[in-house]
């Protein structure tokens, strides 16, 4: 294993020590855990999975959310309009 790699991983480690508290572990429909989002303070989360790699990060400013992949690439973004709904999933009854 590279140096470096091993380098990133203990920085990785050491950043995520630092914010247990505020992580929230993220759990599949199976009750194993798939990751952890660690907010930034600043309205953005960082998300990670189960191995702690970078997935991307999100951003809400007012009531629209910017999602990022792990590049920084836009990928989408959700407004909310103040009502809750429940997902459409195909091939069910509303």
């Amino acid at each position: 294993m590279k140096i470096g790699t091993i380098f990133l991983a203990l920085l990785m480690l050491a950043a995520t020590a630092a914010r247990a508290e505020q992580q929230t572990r993220l759990y599949g429909p199976d009750g194993r855990s798939t990751g952890t989002a660690v907010p930034l303070g600043d309205g953005s989360v960082r998300y990670f999975d189960a191995r702690g790699n970078s997935l991307g990060t999100s951003t809400t400013t007012g009531n629209t959310t910017r999602f990022y992949d792990a590049g920084g690439k836009p990928r989408g973004s959700f407004q909310f309009d103040g009502r809750m709904r429940r997902p459409v999933i195909p091939g069910t009854a509303r």
